[in-house]
């Protein structure tokens, strides 16, 4: 027996946070963007978040066990938009949409058919808090909780709108020994010709570091970001400084993964000349590539392409990792996800919670969109 809660994420309590941390830590697949060290210090510092919320399925009736939780998932409520006309939940409003490239809910990987039961069983209880309907934007197509949520509402007859499916770059290292994913990048060659070209500019032999573990990592990072254009408001930058409180969330966060070990800073260095950084978070068998910045100095050589592809290889030679998320939007960076061989299809769906009229609803809205399809 489970039940379902909303709580107010700002609001939450540290014995709600250690449970959620807990979940985390046994989730069926990993997603380091819900997790609390990711989006605690956001919604604390960020300007924007003070209205998200944790839909969270509970075994546990007491509410005091860390391991009680069974499923946990943030969203925030959104206007009406084609998929919904009226005000909805949505895991992709516009503050989730910036911080939180992976939609997929955290599901207890010790129970996740069960789990993912009471989670749909929680959409209808709590359909008026989340107004009829909850957007769940990009969870892997292929994942173990997408594929049973799409089961369990196929079961119930719960109509469910589906959209995107995107394939983002990815790297696959369990197709075969080490560094033979190499083999299948697509710019392989040309990368490898990029390097050489940039040491000889440089004058030094290129040398990638974990700084992960350096206390003071967050302040070089946001101080490399602000010598480029992401730290240039003028020049369509959005970096982290030019944002209330992106400092000290971004500080917050990378202390949050890097006390578990879980963060790595990787900088690319020629001599005393650093070229690119990039910030990966591993959770489980998984890497998830978040944010890089390279020197504008040195670009034409291709300095974030080539950082990319050695922090693969360090992730290849010195981890667990067996799939690397680039975490990029296909559509944005078109040139970044071809450089890598692999890909993961994401999609997004709209799922009704509420009434009869609310899921007669979504029937004719599909039926329209079926019609306008046919009709371009």
């Amino acid at each position: 027996m489970a039940r379902s809660r909303v709580l107010s994420i700002i609001d939450l309590t540290d014995q709600e946070i250690e449970a959620w941390r807990a979940l985390a830590a046994r989730a069926a697949e990993p997603n380091p963007y819900f997790e609390p060290e990711m989006l605690v210090p956001a919604v604390r510092e960020l300007s924007g978040g003070s209205e998200l919320r944790l839909l969270v399925v509970d075994g546990d009736l007491s509410g005091v066990e860390p391991g009680g939780w069974w499923a946990a998932l943030p969203f925030e409520m959104v206007p009406g938009d084609k998929h919904w006309p009226w005000r909805h939940a949505s895991t992709g409003s516009d503050f989730l949409a910036l911080y939180c490239p992976l939609g997929t809910p955290l599901v207890d990987g010790a129970r996740v058919d069960e789990a993912v039961e009471a989670l749909v069983d929680a959409f209808h209880e709590r359909r008026r808090e989340l107004g009829q309907a909850i957007d769940l934007h990009l969870l892997s197509r292929d994942g173990r909780a997408n594929q049973r949520l799409e089961e369990v509402c196929r079961e119930r007859g719960i109509p469910v709108h589906s959209w995107g499916g995107d394939p983002r770059g990815a790297v696959r290292f369990d197709e075969g020994e080490s560094g033979s994913w190499a083999e299948r990048m697509p710019r392989g060659k040309s990368l490898a010709r990029g390097r050489r070209r940039l040491e000889r500019a440089v004058g030094e032999t290129l040398v990638l570091e974990d700084r992960g573990d350096d206390p003071e990592i967050a302040k070089a990072f946001l101080d490399f970001e602000q010598q480029g254009w992401k730290g240039d408001a003028s020049r369509g930058g959005m970096g982290f400084r030019s944002r209330r409180g992106g400092q000290e969330w971004f500080t917050q966060m990378l202390a949050g993964f890097a006390e578990t070990g879980r963060a790595h800073v990787f900088a690319l260095v020629a001599g005393g000349v650093l070229l690119h950084m990039a910030v990966i978070v591993c959770t489980g068998s998984t890497a998830f590539g978040y944010f890089d910045v390279y020197s504008e100095e040195w670009a034409r050589y291709g300095p974030g392409a080539i950082g990319r592809m050695m922090a693969l290889s360090w992730l290849d030679e010195n981890s667990d990792v067996e799939v690397f998320d680039s975490s990029m939007n296909p559509s944005l960076y078109k040139d970044a996800t071809d450089l890598f061989p692999d890909r993961l299809t994401m999609v997004s769906s709209t799922v009704v919670t509420g009434s009869v009229v609310a899921r007669l609803t979504m029937r004719v809205m599909r039926a329209a969109a079926r019609v306008v399809r046919r009709v371009r």
